[in-house]
């Protein structure tokens, strides 16, 4: 299978020298020296991350600016403003909190998404004026918000942002901006999240106050915003995401305890990725994130109840809309180009990034979904391929946009009807210079080859340690080749879709294993066919056994 890409291996040399210290099996030493841990002290850490080893918040440029400014405004008014996803309304509820219990005299704001857009709008402004807020904190959003700030200052109202999309050459003329995405900022990790950014402010209120308070039980919120907004779980991100994950499951905030009931097991996360956080974005995406900040501040159990019951009854219609959506964007997809870009009308805005997902599922390759913004604006989500920089592709087409923002791999435009096929046409072209006249090819990456002889329960637990999962540090991803099923296939799931049986390998030994996405594959299977997947335990009814789940599947 030409695009099944081995990831580079360490010298056996480097397995024996940490196999000797950590007296695990070779294969998980070689898993572990592909995430750079080489000795018995990293590989310590690496399973047990503390917190102490946090960097200290005052190496962010202007941290020092926005804490000495948070504590003049004791006596004032300060608001919260917010974006409108995961990353915004978990960083405004964090704020709230934690401010909250200090006393301060807080409100919180998050933009409608259908009538104010993406940031800090001038209404949120206005907003602030009308009741008499002197001091706003922004969160997940602001960085690019230059003429938003210059209204703000016009009017006497200071703005701390903190941000952690790419700035512009131009920054707003803020109070303080803490983003250490900024060129001068020497903070030493880049890719927090908005929410990791507000934990940094609140880390360093916390330090210089008098009575401390236990800001640990606020890492749920970080946990939360760093997985959904796919931040890379390395350095800072793992060490407050694994804490994050304790704190959800050892002490579950009133707001989150609905959503955590569908869970059966403990939450890791994969549950923030596939259900807590698309049931928290669906209230942007439908209605107000506001709901969600309610929520999530909400300490009356009855009231949190109710508003739980709201956001379900929201993302039930989220997942309505999106059907719709997607199955209208697939028809129109062409497969000679080299980028999908894709026009409809009067398609919910709230469903596009999600659709932009899905269709490159189907079609890899950068994708925008766009539909109206109002009567002069149209309004798109981005989604790139791996390898592929889409905001520099649009750095390279900003003078067809009317306004774009976002990350390497995900971001979002505005668009002057009038320019759409002038833009279209350059973003293709660039695409296609880009890569040379070559079609995009998924490749799919595995780290090791194994029997699953290998897959002993106590080797999986040790695996599972490895977690958490995401970007940069990847859940491990076996090879097994020259595979056959041995029971009979069980189908299961509303549309029978999923496939359960036994599988083993050339040596005889079997696993239980499950599949998604190659019903159709796996029946036209007989034996000596190839398999990547990842091994986790099963702990239904109580009983321990391995499961491996099939990522790609491979007939010779």
């Amino acid at each position: 299978m030409k695009n099944w890409i081995k990831i580079d291996q360490p010298t056996i040399d480097e397995v024996n020298s940490l196999q000797m210290d950590l007296k695990i099996p070779h294969f998980i030493c070689s898993l572990l020296l592909q995430r750079d841990v080489n000795s018995l002290d990293k590989a310590k850490f690496f399973f047990r991350p503390e917190l102490d080893s946090l960097y200290d918040p005052y190496l962010m440029k202007d941290m020092e600016k926005a804490i000495v400014r948070i504590n003049n405004a004791s006596s004032e008014k300060i608001m919260i403003l917010g974006d409108y996803d995961v990353d915004g309304t978990t960083s405004t509820s964090m704020l709230y909190t934690y401010f909250s219990h200090r006393n301060y005299d807080l409100i919180y704001y998050i933009p409608d998404r259908y009538k104010e857009g993406y940031g800090v709008s001038l209404e949120s402004i206005d907003y602030a004026k009308d009741n008499k807020i002197s001091l706003i904190i922004t969160v997940d959003c602001g960085i690019k918000a230059v003429n938003q700030v210059e209204y703000a200052n016009s009017n006497g109202i200071d703005i701390i942002i903190c941000d952690h999309h790419l700035p512009d050459t131009k920054v707003p003329k803020a109070y303080a901006v803490l983003n250490p995405k900024q060129s001068d900022c020497t903070y030493p990790f880049k890719d927090l999240c908005g929410c990791g950014i507000a934990y940094k402010l609140i880390t360093a209120h916390n330090l210089k106050s008098e009575n401390k308070l236990n800001i640990r039980s606020l890492l749920d919120f970080v946990a939360l915003a760093t997985v959904s907004d796919m931040m890379p779980l390395i350095d800072e991100n793992r060490v407050m995401v694994f804490h994050g994950l304790k704190e959800i499951n050892n002490n579950p905030r009133l707001g989150l305890r609905n959503f955590l009931k569908l869970n059966n097991n403990k939450v890791d996360e994969s549950n923030i990725s596939f259900n807590i956080g698309p049931r928290i974005n669906a209230a942007g995406r439908m209605k107000n994130g506001k709901i969600i900040v309610d929520l999530l501040v909400e300490e009356d159990p009855n009231k949190a109840m109710s508003l739980s019951n709201e956001v379900e009854f929201l993302n039930s219609k989220r997942r309505a809309t999106e059907k719709d959506v997607f199955e209208n964007v697939v028809e129109k997809i062409d497969h000679s180009k080299y980028s999908n870009i894709i026009y409809g009308q009067n398609w919910s805005t709230g469903v596009l990034g999600i659709v932009a997902s899905r269709v490159i599922e189907k079609s890899y390759k950068p994708t925008i979904i766009i539909t109206d913004f109002d009567q002069e604006l149209l309004t798109g989500s981005v989604r790139s391929v791996f390898g592929f920089n889409v905001y520099d592709a649009l750095v390279k087409c900003e003078k067809y946009l009317y306004q774009f923002g976002g990350h390497k791999y995900a971001a979002g435009v505005k668009i002057e009807k009038s320019k759409l096929n002038l833009f279209s046409e350059h973003f293709e072209k660039t695409v296609k210079e880009t890569v040379d006249g070559n079609m995009f090819e998924r490749k799919h990456k595995y780290d090791i080859e194994v029997s699953f002889s290998d897959l002993s329960i106590e080797n999986v637990k040790i695996i599972s340690r490895m977690s958490p999962f995401g970007l940069e540090n990847r859940r491990p991803v076996f090879r097994t080749n020259n595979c056959h099923f041995s029971n009979d296939l069980k189908f299961i799931g509303k549309e029978s879709q999923i496939v359960k049986s036994i599988i083993c390998d050339s040596s005889g030994s079997c696993v239980p294993f499950i599949s998604f996405n190659y019903k159709d594959k796996i029946k036209s299977l007989n034996s000596g066919f190839d398999i990547l997947y990842t091994a986790d335990i099963n702990r239904y009814s109580g009983k321990e056994e391995i499961e491996i789940t099939l990522r790609e599947i491979g007939a010779k």
